[in-house]
């Protein structure tokens, strides 16, 4: 577990201080996204001179449109871990479920926790989404994500989101 977060943080040191080409990303909006976010993707665009695929739909749907769009592209690295929804049976190499796009899914943080996500964020001041700094712990469409109650203070702020302490409820602001 240790050696993932280690070469994890090396590849990101790696990649501050190198000169690449362009990485190819791909995000896929999925429902009516918050300004703050497109802001943070914007930002990421520059700073890591990234290169993004942008598709409006499902997931699904988006990456059998991304194999068509750039059919060169075999595998995805993901940001999953076991703890999110129906990832606990996975690999750090595991193949898309049988119907989806013949894609390998990458994914090295399976085994990070809520909290190593968040002391690798911080200890090397890498920038996140601002919406983390105002109660939110998990973002998805606006329509299904609210500030988590378990940050809620009694003035009616809330804590950033790295002072959640019981990573159970980091999906508590979820409907």
């Amino acid at each position: 577990k240790q050696w993932y977060q280690r070469r994890v943080r090396v590849l990101y040191l790696a990649l501050q201080n190198r000169n690449y080409g362009k990485i190819l990303t791909v995000c896929i909006e999925t429902d009516a996204v918050f300004d703050e976010l497109k802001e943070f993707i914007d930002s990421s665009q520059v700073n890591y001179k990234l290169s993004i695929i942008k598709i409006q739909g499902k997931i699904k749907a988006g990456l059998f449109e991304l194999v068509e769009t750039a059919p060169h592209i075999k595998a995805v690295l993901m940001g999953t871990r076991h703890t999110d929804p129906y990832s606990s049976e996975l690999a750090p190499f595991t193949p898309c479920d049988p119907g989806w796009a013949p894609l390998m899914r990458v994914s090295p943080m399976l085994d990070w926790t809520y909290a190593n996500v968040w002391d690798f964020l911080r200890q090397l001041d890498v920038p996140y989404c601002t919406l983390y700094d105002v109660g939110y712990t998990s973002l998805g469409a606006i329509s299904n994500t609210q500030r988590n109650p378990a940050l809620r203070r009694e003035d009616g702020s809330y804590l950033p989101a790295y002072m959640l302490t019981e990573a159970s409820l980091e999906r508590a602001g979820r409907t």
